[in-house]
């Protein structure tokens, strides 16, 4: 929530854990998608669940956290007039500059 009002995700890294019956782990969110053809990769099988949400989870997490939490890029929030639909981008500053943003905030202040 900012200024009261609720804002749509910048990303997501959900993981719905799921065992095999070969004991191996994967991610159903994953398996659903891929199977109702929205993700054209197959999904990936983990050999336990630790490396399921260290490979799935927190590894895209920090690649994403250190290739766009910094003093380079910006929050930049919008809504459809009157409110209800939200969104949120990070976006470089000079990205930001172009678009109609109804707040951009910096993620990270230089010392």
């Amino acid at each position: 929530m900012f200024q009261g009002i609720f804002w749509d995700i910048v990303a997501e890294f959900d993981v719905s854990p799921y065992r095999t019956r070969q004991g191996e782990y994967c991610c159903s969110l994953c398996v659903d998608a891929y199977e109702n053809g929205y993700a054209e990769e197959k999904p990936i099988y983990y050999s336990s669940r630790k490396e399921l949400w260290i490979q799935h989870c927190y590894e895209p997490f920090l690649k994403w956290a250190n290739d766009n939490l910094n003093s380079s890029h910006c929050l930049c929030l919008q809504e459809i007039e009157g409110g209800g639909i939200t969104w949120a981008k990070i976006k470089t500053l000079e990205e930001a500059k172009v678009g109609s943003w109804k707040f951009i905030i910096p993620l990270v202040k230089d010392k």
